[in-house]
């Protein structure tokens, strides 16, 4: 059986356990609530939880590390790079702080003087608004950084850009609400909590998917510059899942479709998806990197990169003109041209290999 498959049974298993608990079934002789036969699913559920957030943030950790390694040349060079270094720094802040709370509430559970269960069934405790609060800012850094992709891969759409905005501000508003609502309440399953903590996931929701589709479509209709083989690459379904940031928008889709509304899988899951953004920003970020060194190496610049080629190529959209090309029997040569709407017209840019940069296998002509 699955993590994820084994992770749902446990949660369905532990919010059995926490309505049964809740309804006072099983006292003991002095008055306390006994625990229930099945008290085991509970205590998993939170070992299983705090496991997978630990894998997940020392999978970001690794990640974090490579990606600062790539930016850090670049960081004072462009003003892109510099905001994805911050980005990136905030992100392992933020994952640091929530696995950190994950581990402390599961101490803090085991270690309780009265019974774990006991704790466990109170929601509103504060180590479960922390983690609430950082999931709540992954998530809109997540949005953010999306929004932004789908805003450069759609040559700078104003409209979608105004469309983001508002989308984004919206949800940082309603995401507070919620935030505040669940600290006076602490429950998720009271009417006006759950109306406002559903519309932030929609919302959430929204610009993901979009952005995945927007990302996901200018990748697979691009093309680069790459000796075609006419076969199917597997690796292209790979790229297009990473750049299009479809992991995070698959997993959030499937939290909202099962978790709501039960209450006691919403507070599971909320602590497995706050590492999930980051994973996603971080593994895009690594993508566009070594494409755009790999296209260097080949001195060759493609559509599809959008990071770290030169100062000048960086306000601008890089195309490819496949007129009077020269076909031979290793290579294909194309001129790469590109255009700023500043400008109004076309300039040919020559891309420079960079020193030190050990060249690799071409990328999938669809890559």
């Amino acid at each position: 059986m699955s993590n994820s498959g084994c992770l749902w049974q446990v949660i369905r298993g532990r919010s059995h356990v926490l309505k049964r608990a809740s309804s006072g079934s099983h006292p003991e002789p002095d008055g306390r609530p006994g625990a229930p036969s099945n008290m085991t699913n509970l205590l998993l559920a939170d070992l299983l939880q705090a496991w997978i957030v630990g894998v997940l943030y020392g999978i970001n950790l690794v990640l974090a590390i490579l990606c600062v390694h790539k930016l850090a040349p670049q960081r004072k060079q462009f003003r892109v790079s510099q905001t994805l270094f911050f980005t990136i720094c905030l992100l392992v802040a933020t994952t640091t702080v929530h696995a950190a709370l994950a581990i402390a509430d599961l101490i803090l559970g085991f270690t309780n003087a009265d019974s774990p269960l006991l704790y466990f069934i109170d929601a509103g405790r504060p180590l479960v608004l922390g983690v609430q609060i950082i999931y709540t800012v992954n998530i809109n850094v997540g949005d953010a950084f999306m929004a932004w992709r789908a805003y450069v891969w759609s040559h700078r759409s104003k409209m979608l850009a105004a469309f983001y905005i508002f989308l984004i501000t919206a949800n940082i508003g309603i995401s507070i609400v919620s935030i505040v609502l669940f600290a006076h309440s602490k429950t998720l399953s009271g009417r006006t909590v759950y109306a406002w903590v559903t519309t932030a996931w929609v919302v959430s929701i929204a610009i993901q998917l979009s952005g995945s589709v927007v990302i996901g479509w200018q990748i697979a209709s691009t093309p680069v510059a790459a000796p075609s083989t006419h076969r199917w690459d597997p690796r292209i379904l790979v790229w297009v899942v990473i750049e299009s940031g479809a992991i995070y928008t698959v997993l959030a889709i499937l939290a909202l479709a099962l978790s709501f509304p039960d209450e006691i899988a919403s507070y599971s899951l909320t602590y497995v998806l706050a590492q999930i953004p980051a994973l996603v920003v971080f593994t895009i970020t690594l993508r566009e990197c070594w494409k755009t060194e790999t296209e260097l190496a080949r001195e060759q610049v493609n559509a599809t990169s959008t990071f770290l080629i030169n100062e000048r190529m960086y306000s601008r959209r890089s195309s490819l003109s496949m007129t009077g090309h020269r076909r031979s029997s290793d290579q294909v040569a194309v001129d790469v041209l590109t255009t700023t709407r500043l400008e109004h017209m076309i300039v040919d840019e020559d891309a420079k290999g960079v020193p030190g940069v050990t060249p690799v296998p071409p990328l999938s002509q669809w890559a």
